[in-house]
């Protein structure tokens, strides 16, 4: 049996530009792993502290060398010698090493580092690939059979707004999600042709076709209604059928746009209190085959989430990810008053591998659905992808298919259903 002989980690440039931590264990035997981790630009004040320098004269008080330091001098030490086997002992010795809430003290991004790294080099000790050495560390975790089946259905974010873009738009993605009937392989397609398309029609109209943080188009357009207007007129310029073969999909990130209790977008002239928003929100839904709704409402509006869930079709899945930030009391929370029905994982919000497998477990138990999405900021591993795999989630969110960063998500998801799920 191997045995960690070295982990190095160091600085690197995430796709915003700013700094974040690479990974790299190697074992007794020479193989090495390498991983890295994100930064989201809109960070919930429910998910998991990074742990950042402060030192305003280098990147912006941005950098990561003291979490570098605290893997290399601190942490790395006490783990040579340990098999890449032990995830859940290592994940929580972590944890109580950190001993906080929010991992601030040595940070969710210095944590995930170690936990990223010990799954990657577990894969090779146990010889498979990544996602069903993933799949088998919850089977063996919970003692559940979990199956694998299938790519997870992916979610495409066509247009950027919000936060991650410099344009007009209130809501942070606007989507297209192929039916589940579809593989993998042609949803991607399809998406791939929906962007390029969005893109002449953007020319078309004189339009602007920069992209934003996660890749997609940031047009400049009046409302948020007319971002789904051309999305819509997109695909059925594809010959794909709206609500039948191509679904749409939101990230409202509600949160970011509400104050002094009302939510103020440029659909309406005035700020809408949540019950003018509420039907806003429902009557959008309907009229544009609304599959995936994300944040819809601030993140501490607990009783019109549930208003709202109540009243929705039932088809829609209602998305938590400022809500419920990958953090599971959250998350119980939300189950029991039935305040949603899916929710975001994203690894960096809570911390480590063990802990993400237990929110898929909460979530299956009660038969809520859960979603493997990216950060605005991010890198070129495609740990995620294989995460989304092994656990069998119902979408993945990636972003656009387009920016390295995003593609080499996508493309390890079209390299394991080529490569071994076709087997």
């Amino acid at each position: 049996m191997t045995k960690v002989k070295k982990i190095h980690a160091y600085e690197i440039i995430d796709s915003a530009g700013n700094p974040t931590l690479e990974g790299r264990l190697v074992l007794d035997n020479g193989v090495e792993v390498v991983t890295s981790v994100p930064s989201g630009t809109t960070i919930g004040k429910y998910e998991a502290n990074e742990l950042r320098d402060g030192d305003p004269y280098r990147f912006n008080g941005l950098g990561v060398s003291r979490a570098a330091f605290y893997i290399n001098e601190l942490i790395a030490p006490k783990l040579v010698g340990v098999s890449p086997s032990k995830q859940k002992e290592v994940d929580y010795w972590l944890i109580k090493a950190d001993a906080t809430a929010t991992k601030s003290k040595l940070g969710a991004n210095t944590i995930l580092i170690i936990s990223q790294l010990f799954a990657k080099a577990g894969a090779i000790e146990a010889g498979v690939p990544l996602f069903r050495y993933i799949n088998y560390l919850y089977e063996q975790t919970f003692k559940k059979k979990l199956e694998i089946k299938r790519i997870p259905t992916p979610i495409f974010g066509i247009i950027n707004g919000g936060k991650h873009a410099n344009n007009n738009l209130n809501f942070q993605e606007f989507q297209v999600i192929s039916s589940s009937s579809y593989t993998f392989s042609q949803a991607y397609q399809r998406a791939i042709e929906i962007f390029h398309e969005m893109k002449k029609m953007l020319e078309y109209r004189n339009a602007v076709v920069s992209l934003g943080e996660e890749g997609g188009f940031t047009p400049y357009l009046a409302t948020n209604i007319d971002a789904l207007e051309i999305l819509s007129e997109t695909i059925r310029s594809r010959n794909l059928r709206l609500g039948l073969d191509t679904f749409l999909g939101i990230d409202i990130a509600a949160s970011h746009f509400y104050k002094d209790e009302r939510y103020i977008i440029k659909d309406k002239p005035s700020p809408l209190n949540a019950k003018e928003f509420l039907e806003y929100i429902k009557n959008l839904a309907k009229k544009y085959s609304i599959l995936v709704l994300e944040d819809p409402l601030n993140q501490d509006d607990w009783e019109n989430w549930k208003n709202l869930e109540q009243n929705i079709n039932k088809e829609i899945y209602l998305v938590g990810d400022d809500l419920l930030a990958s953090n599971k009391e959250r998350l119980q929370k939300a189950i029991r008053e039935k305040a949603c029905s899916a929710v975001l994982i994203k690894p960096n919000q809570i911390g480590t591998v063990s802990e993400n497998l237990e929110i898929v477990d909460i979530a299956r138990e009660n038969n809520f659905a859960y979603i493997v999405a990216q950060r605005s900021s991010e890198t070129n591993d495609s740990f995620i992808a294989d995460l989304a795999v092994g656990i069998q989630s119902d979408f993945v969110k990636f972003g656009a298919p387009a920016r390295g960063e995003r593609v080499a998500k996508y493309n390890r998801l079209w390299q394991i259903e080529r490569d071994e799920l076709q087997k």
